[in-house]
C-alpha cells in the first residue's frame, strides 16, 4: 500500500513592507512522502515571497509536469511558475515557454553558485533566488499539522515566526 501525502494547515498573516501587500491566508499544504519538512517550509517561504490571492500550491512532486506553485488567470494561462531546488535547463526553458514569469528558489548552499553559473538561459522573465537562513534556524522548526505563522518582509529579509520566536531568511536575488 502506498503512503499518502500528509496534510498541513497554515494560518498565515503576511506583511510585506517592501510592496505594501498585507493579507491573511488559510493554506492547506500536502507533503509528499518523499519530501522532508524543510522542503515543505521552503515551499511556504516561496509562497510568502510571491504571495497573491490567485497563487496556489500544485500537486508538486507527484506531478512532474507542474511546478511547486503557480498563479493562473481566469482563462487558465499561467502567469507565474514557481520552482524549488535546482531544475535543469530543459525544465527552465519549458517553464519560460508556458508562463509569463518564472521564479526559482534554491536553498543548496554548497552548489547553488555552480548550478547558477552553468545556466545558459537568460531571460527577463526568469528570477532566481537563494534562500539563506541567517538567524534562529532551521527553517522547519515551526512545522506542525496546524500552524499559526506570521511572515514579514523588510528589505531583503523575510521573518517567519509563531507566537514565541521567529527565524530570519535573506532573499538573495541571483538574476
Amino acid at each position: 500500500m502506498a503512503i499518502g501525502a500528509s496534510i498541513y494547515k497554515v494560518d498565515l498573516n503576511l506583511s510585506n513592507f517592501n510592496t505594501h501587500y498585507y493579507h491573511d491566508f488559510d493554506l492547506v499544504m500536502a507533503k509528499h512522502p518523499s519530501e522532508n519538512e524543510a522542503r515543505l517550509m521552503n515551499r511556504l517561504a516561496a509562497f510568502c515571497y510571491c504571495a497573491h490571492e490567485d497563487l496556489a500550491f500544485t500537486k508538486g512532486l507527484s506531478t512532474p509536469e507542474e511546478p511547486e506553485l503557480w498563479q493562473k488567470n481566469l482563462t487558465g494561462d499561467i502567469l507565474h511558475w514557481i520552482e524549488l531546488g535546482q531544475p535543469d535547463e530543459k525544465r527552465i526553458k519549458q517553464a519560460l515557454g508556458k508562463s509569463k514569469k518564472v521564479s526559482i528558489f534554491t536553498t543548496h548552499p554548497n552548489t547553488y553558485l555552480d548550478w547558477f553559473n552553468k545556466l545558459k538561459t537568460k531571460s527577463d522573465k526568469l528570477f532566481i533566488y537563494f534562500l539563506e537562513v541567517l538567524e534562529n534556524g532551521p527553517i522547519d522548526k515551526f512545522v506542525e499539522k496546524n500552524m499559526k505563522l506570521s511572515c514579514t518582509f523588510e528589505d531583503q529579509m523575510m521573518y517567519i515566526g509563531n507566537e514565541e520566536e521567529r527565524i530570519a531568511i535573506k532573499m538573495n536575488l541571483l538574476s
